[in-house]
Formats: C-alpha cells, sequence, structure tokens
C-alpha cells in the first residue's frame, strides 16, 4: 500500500529544488489545504520527513550525520559491537568493504565508514534513499566528515536484485550486512518517532528476510545480521558465530571458497 505523501518547501529560493525532488520521486507537491499522511519538507538545512497533526510526533525526521548520534557513534568507534562483527580493524583505512543492504537511515554505514570501511548502500524505499542521498551530501560538504561520506556509495533499488546479479556474474562480497528491522527495539522517543513513519513507509517495501539472507548468503564471505538479542534467528543455515550486547546481536555467517562455490551453483 502507498503512502500518501506529498513534498512542501519553506523558503521560495527552494521551490525549484523542491519541485524537482516532486518530480523525481513521483510525488506531488503540497497544496494549501490538502491533508497528507506524510510530507517530505525541503528546508534550506536539508531534507526532513515529518506526519502532520499527530500530536505523539515532537518532530521531523532527517538524516545528520555531522552531530548528534551519529558524531557520538563515530568517536565511541571502539565500544561498537558492529565492527567487531563485520571484522573491522580500527585504524586500517579501507581494510574491509562492505554492502549494506538494507540502508536505512544510514547509521550503521556511516559509523563503518568511519572506521575506514568502504561502504555500498542499497536502499528500495525512494523516499528514504532521498533523505540518505541529503545527509551524506552534507557530510560531504563538512569537513569534519567530508573523507567518511565520500568511502560510501548509495545506490536507489532493490539490493536482493543486486546480489542476484553478482551471483550470476560469480562475484563475492567481503562483507554483506543486514539490518532487516526497524528501531522499535529501542524505547527512546526519537526512535519511536523514526519507527512510526519508516515504518510506514517501509511497509510496502521491505524484503522478505529469509529471501534476502538467502541472497547475501551466495555472494557474501561474511554476513553479518543485526537482531533484537531475543529475537530468534532469520529463516535458514545457523549462523557461525553472535557478538552480543544488550539490546541487539549480530548473527555472524563465514564462508569458505567451497562454500561460497556450492552456494553459486545452487
Amino acid at each position: 500500500m502507498l503512502i500518501d505523501t506529498a513534498v512542501v518547501y519553506t523558503d521560495s529560493a527552494i521551490a525549484k529544488q523542491a519541485e524537482t525532488l516532486a518530480f523525481q520521486l513521483k510525488l506531488p507537491l503540497a497544496q494549501p489545504g490538502q491533508l497528507h499522511e506524510l510530507l517530505l519538507r525541503c528546508t534550506p538545512d536539508g531534507l526532513e520527513l515529518l506526519k502532520p497533526d499527530d500530536p505523539h510526533l515532537s518532530g521531523p525526521v532527517r538524516v545528520d550525520f555531522t552531530a548528534g548520534a551519529a558524531a557520538f557513534r563515530r568517536k565511541q568507534q571502539g565500544k561498537e559491537l558492529l565492527l567487531r562483527a563485520v571484522g573491522c580493524k580500527i585504524g586500517r583505512p579501507l581494510a574491509v568493504a562492505v554492502i549494506d543492504a538494507t540502508g536505512g537511515l544510514g547509521r550503521d554505514s556511516f559509523l563503518l565508514a568511519a572506521a575506514g570501511c568502504t561502504v555500498q548502500i542499497f536502499e528500495r524505499q525512494p523516499i528514504l534513499a532521498a533523505l540518505l542521498a541529503d545527509g551524506l551530501e552534507r557530510a560531504r560538504q563538512c569537513r569534519e566528515t567530508a573523507q567518511i561520506a565520500e568511502r560510501i556509495q548509495l545506490f536507489v533499488g532493490d539490493a536482493v536484485s543486486a546480489l542476484h546479479k553478482m551471483q550470476e556474474r560469480g562475484q563475492h562480497a567481503a562483507v554483506i550486512y543486514l539490518d532487516p528491522m526497524f528501531p522499535e527495539r529501542r524505547k527512546s522517543a526519537l526512535v519511536k518517532k523514526e519507527a512510526q513513519m519508516l515504518q510506514l513507509l517501509a511497509s510496502a517495501e521491505a524484503a522478505d528476510e529469509a529471501q534476502l539472507l538467502a541472497a547475501a548468503l551466495a555472494v557474501g564471505k561474511r554476513v553479518v545480521v543485526k537482531r533484537p538479542v531475543k529475537a530468534t534467528c532469520i529463516a535458514g543455515p545457523a549462523p557461525s558465530h553472535a557478538v552480543i550486547g544488550k539490546t541487539v546481536r549480530f548473527d555472524v555467517y563465514l564462508h569458505t571458497t567451497s562454500n561460497l562455490k556450492k552456494a553459486n551453483a545452487e
């Protein structure tokens, strides 16, 4: 089911930018008096998503890698379980190439890039991809984050299809990262706000978890799956091991060359 979403702008100086975005996303421009479930708002400070007239939501969702939680996580790299799970070696630039097949708002990808990984992000939901592209562009313009953002490539499209094409060409990936869940697992007000809006968008776009894992296992030498700490594993082969935290865990699937050849032959 498509969510009723329109593009709106806050400054006449960016009206053309808003019109171009609406055309690219095949969304209407919001008109006075019209009601929409979600608004994608163009502002001089970037793109943001909001759910108007909802008293339970305190503000818009935006992607900002230059401040707030993203900046804090960059400074706490050594404590991040995700880096251990992907096999990232702190202080070795470009040491690990990662495909993030479930981009979302890109926070985990940006953390990986900050640790020296090169990251290819796939996001199939066009509005989420637009938010992510906007955040990456602003990160490239910030001196503190520019080099990190340059390690990230964003692809708008279905990761499963892309992984199948890799399999057909006999290509392998060093690390594939999957986070098929949304942030309702955490209890902060910010995450609740994001979860409500992102789940509205993702409901019609989400890939089947088992299908996504199978596609990743067919080409990935290491596949890392983020799960709530008490959740069952995704249907399929058992993980090789897990890196476990207080609220989340990372299931790690390791493949030898022979296993990859067997998966590609199936």
